[in-house]
């Protein structure tokens, strides 16, 4: 048990090993170079994360009695990694569910069948445009992706598979507002499991003209078609993100307890304070700092979910005790919103312009149309 000292009191927060998703960001490589991307703006060091390391991490979820699922996630290209499939193995050799981000690119017909094989539970595809409608910032090959998806329901109906679940993330924009119906009802014909979208966070100006949620583009129409496409087909989970402020605010990554394990080792509490980069708020441009509350190359898994940094943080989270930069008064003449590294109410690092926590921006949860992923 951690105490911590409130004004009128106490508050006492059990060290419990409750974490349910860990995601695993193998290589912050990517092979793609797609426009949009935040990975565009940063000065990260790129690597791929140490075998050793990984079977490390394998370990130490022995600790976590509820991990539902191990995520191959992060801001790189899982698959660029060259021991990407051993290590899927030895995750399912332990009998822990697999998840998959990827730009499918690298997804060959014997990634397939080695995902069907293993049972691998869930892959997402990134894909922000229909192929026959390509926009400036989208991925620049969603004509394979389509390919990778076609070979996926094709071979997954020639061995009598219901795994992997198959679930698609697009990024909406003004440029391709007015295709998010067609690409929901193209992808009806591949079967997929889950439909994700979310909202541009721009790292530049080049793109902060481009975002859907400023007011100048009215979706309502738009977003009735989507949700009847998705009840024609009744297959599929549909997640929208918001397009205005909301007063009430959620972080996934907190309330579903979910930690990331970057690259070399330093785990993260979110996608966001994963690495060093802008983002423009509303115009407004920001420096996030990466946040780290731990290696694991010097402590256990349990020793930093359970540390008295982490816990606070979470606990501050998922209470909502910090402050909403994104529509104060004073933000103008704040110094504080200039970067993640402190708020006004001394919280390190800030969450309080973070727009996923608004459900502007969606972050990457393992969902699928079973219950056992929500």
């Amino acid at each position: 048990m951690r105490e911590f000292s409130m004004d009128l009191g106490r508050i006492c927060l059990e060290e419990k090993a409750d974490l349910t998703y860990l995601y695993v960001e193998i290589s912050n490589r990517c092979n793609l170079n797609c426009k949009m991307c935040f990975k565009q703006s940063w000065k990260d060091e790129e690597g791929d994360m140490d075998y050793g390391l990984f079977m490390k991490i394998l370990d130490d979820t022995a600790e976590f009695p509820d991990l539902r699922m191990i995520y191959f996630g992060g801001i790189g290209e899982p698959l660029v990694h060259p021991a990407f499939m051993d290590m899927v193995r030895e995750v399912r050799k332990r009998g822990i569910s697999v998840g998959v981000s990827t730009n499918g690119s690298l997804v060959t017909d014997q990634v397939i069948s080695e995902f069907i094989d293993l049972q691998v539970d869930l892959v997402y595809f990134s894909m922000d445009v229909i192929p026959m409608m390509p926009t400036e910032v989208g991925h620049v090959i969603s004509e394979n992706t389509v390919n990778r998806l076609k070979r996926f329901k094709e071979m997954k109906i020639a061995r009598d598979s219901d795994l992997p679940h198959i679930g698609v993330e697009s990024v909406i924009t003004k440029e391709n507002s007015r295709q998010i119906a067609d690409l929901a009802g193209f992808l009806t014909e591949f079967e997929i499991q889950a439909l994700i979208f979310s909202n541009l966070l721009p790292s530049s100006d080049t793109f902060s003209d481009l975002i859907a949620y400023d007011g100048s583009v009215d979706l309502s129409e738009e977003l009735h078609k989507v949700y009847l496409k998705s009840c024609e087909d009744r297959g599929f989970l549909l997640k929208l993100p918001e397009f205005t402020l909301r007063t009430e605010r959620h972080c996934d990554f907190v309330e579903k307890k979910t930690a990331i394990v970057r690259w070399d080792g330093k785990v993260a509490p979110c996608y966001r304070f994963l690495h060093t980069y802008p983002e423009i708020i509303f115009g407004r441009k920001k420096q996030v700092t990466a946040h780290t509350f731990g290696d694991l190359s010097r402590s256990s898994l349990k020793e930093i979910w359970t540390s008295r940094d982490y816990l606070w943080f979470r606990y501050v989270v998922s209470h909502s005790l910090y402050p909403s930069c994104t529509d104060c008064s004073l933000m103008d003449a704040c110094a504080y919103v200039q970067d993640t590294e402190m708020d006004c109410w001394s919280n390190m690092p800030s969450c309080g312009d973070c727009l996923w926590s608004r459900k502007i921006v969606l972050c990457p949860i393992p969902v699928a149309a079973f219950g056992k992923f929500r």
